[in-house]
């Protein structure tokens, strides 16, 4: 039987087994703990041990086995042990310290590069940036081109076309042959076409390489449409260049339009800028009046304000942003002749978000509805010189009082019915603006037929209401009722579809001319009354309150599920 000494110290060869190699190692002799220590890299200082248990049988307590040499086996693992866990304590410890002094070292580059960064750059107020766009918009954006009665009339001075106009016609000063008539109407419409046109692509060039570079890009093709403008002149060439010109203004004032807007994201409540900055396009039509001052030339105004955009450009490649602002701020880093790549962004959405929205009633309807009602607008806004001059027969100052002023400031006046449709939206819902926006387009059609100036006066306001019905439900129905990640998507779809029912102006104009002697009430009456249809369908139209707050609980879901995978990386 083993003594009490020798059942202690074997107890004691199990502690340093567990210390040294886990619970669930055998009890082992003196020699084998030996070896291990050894392994472990612990030096042997007693060969006793070793020796002594060499012979032994194996599976067999020994009791012969020196307790001595047992105790010093056990001493000895006992202290691999401790020095074990002081080495690994120092090693955390250094490695620790390493960590901290990497990341020391990364902060320290991270704000040596910020440092580095913010000596090529300034800071602009919120409020300075926003006087920018501000004055952007009032005098270069596609706006410019909806002040086309003063451009008339300084055509018909120039007796532009004339010469397309046969012997048998009537040459007296006011009246226009139908070949004239067809090239003046041609600039309007095709610059409304272009305008539409530009929307749809500026709208997804903005969201692919930021407003930088679409500013710069919208200013420069409206710095080549003024000088387009300025020397294009049917009296030696084809008269084109100054369709071309006019629809590069619109075009390129489009791109110049769209990016200034990304300065509203600076904005958290956006409501008031975003209001003015849009009343603003409108109120850029008065700009043309400028060309109603005595003294002022056509090529004289247009090679100005070409040099004028072209400065424009170079001042916002010094003060826009390269990307796109996502997060409103007090003050923006401009980087001003530092030149860095944009961040592409790739335009996703397009295919898969819409094929769902395509599937709605109501989206197909406001496209229809949009698009038609673009058409007339088209069609009206190059007639109405025209049918200005003819009421106003002889008495040319009336009907350049009409045509140069009366016309541009009280239909380009829609920013004071904004408040009025956005109050109407809020209170009642979109149905009832729609049906505004239908009932008067039919009543702006019906007092273009009356042949009275008088009359015309009330039209003026009735087009300028009209307009605001139908531009608001533009950006609020969008905004409201559909996903706001497909915003730009929607904007390009129904620019595209205004676009392809602009195409038949090409169609209407000469028939109107040709064959029906100027007189607009037979193709006026065309185009009204396809809008009766309209009134079948207002009940797709939806109030949105049920879309806006089932999209505002998947946005605060999807929210949760981020915030919850964030949690799960980092645990």
């Amino acid at each position: 039987m083993p003594t009490q000494r020798y059942i202690a110290l074997q107890m004691l060869q199990d502690r340093a087994l567990w210390d040294v190699q886990g619970p669930r190692t055998r009890r082992a002799s003196t020699a084998e703990l030996h070896r291990r220590s050894t392994i472990n890299g612990m030096s042997v200082a007693y060969h006793s041990a070793r020796s002594v248990s060499t012979h032994r049988p194996v599976g067999k307590l020994v009791e012969s086995t020196s307790d001595f040499s047992l105790l010093a086996a056990y001493m000895e693992a006992k202290t691999g042990c401790e020095k074990q866990g002081k080495s690994k304590m120092k090693m955390d410890s250094a490695e620790g310290e390493i960590e901290e002094v990497q990341t020391e070292e990364e902060e320290r580059f991270i704000q040596e590069q910020e440092q580095e960064k913010l000596q090529h750059t300034w800071q602009l107020s919120k409020e300075v940036m926003f006087t920018v766009s501000a004055f952007l918009v009032l005098f270069t954006s596609g706006g410019l081109i909806l002040g086309f009665g003063p451009v008339y009339s300084m055509l018909v001075r120039e007796k532009q076309w004339a010469e397309l106009c046969t012997d048998a016609e009537p040459h007296d000063e006011g009246v226009l042959c139908a070949a004239q008539e067809i090239r003046l109407q041609y600039v309007f419409s095709t610059g409304f076409l272009c305008l539409s046109a530009a929307n749809a692509f500026f709208g997804v060039f903005l969201d692919v390489v930021g407003p930088r570079i679409t500013i710069m890009l919208g200013l420069l093709l409206s710095s080549l449409g003024n000088f387009a403008l300025a020397l294009g002149d049917s009296h030696t060439g084809s008269g084109t260049w100054i369709i071309v010109g006019y629809s590069l203004v619109g075009a390129g004032g489009m791109g110049a339009y769209l990016a200034a807007f990304q300065i509203l994201q600076l904005f958290e409540v956006q409501g008031v800028v975003c209001s003015t900055l849009s009343s603003l396009f409108n109120c850029s039509g008065y700009v043309y009046m400028l060309l109603g001052v005595h003294g002022i030339t056509r090529k004289v105004f247009f090679r100005m304000y070409g040099i004028l955009a072209g400065v424009c450009a170079f001042v916002c490649f010094l003060l826009f942003p390269t990307n796109n602002i996502t997060s409103p701020r007090d003050f923006l880093y401009i980087s001003l002749c530092h030149f860095e790549m944009p961040r592409i962004n790739a335009p996703t959405g397009l295919v898969d978000g819409m094929r769902e929205e395509l599937k709605r009633q109501d989206l197909w309807f406001f496209a229809l509805l949009f698009g038609w009602v673009s058409l007339i607008f088209a069609f009206a806004g190059g007639a109405i010189p025209s049918l200005l001059f003819n009421l106003a027969g002889d008495d040319i100052r009336t009907a350049s009082l009409y045509t140069d002023f009366l016309y541009p400031i009280l239909v380009n006046g829609t920013f004071g019915y904004s408040p009025i449709v956005g109050y109407v939206i809020d209170r009642y819902g979109f149905k009832v603006i729609f049906l505004a926006c239908i009932i008067l387009v039919q009543l702006f059609i019906a007092l273009l037929m009356v042949p009275n100036l008088r009359v015309q006066l009330v039209m003026f306001f009735v087009y300028a209401m009209a307009q605001t019905c139908l531009y608001a439900l533009q950006f609020a129905y969008i905004i409201m009722c559909f996903p706001a990640e497909l915003y730009g998507t929607l904007q390009a779809f129904l620019a595209t579809v205004s676009f392809s029912f602009g195409l038949l102006n090409y169609v209407i104009n000469p028939w109107t001319q040709l064959y029906f002697d100027g007189n607009y009430s037979f193709v006026l009456l065309f185009l009204g009354l396809p809008t009766i249809l309209f009134y079948g369908f207002i009940n797709v139209v939806q109030g949105c309150e049920h879309h806006t707050i089932s999209h505002k609980a998947k946005s605060e879901s999807d929210a949760r599920d981020s915030l919850t995978d964030e949690r799960a990386r980092l645990l």
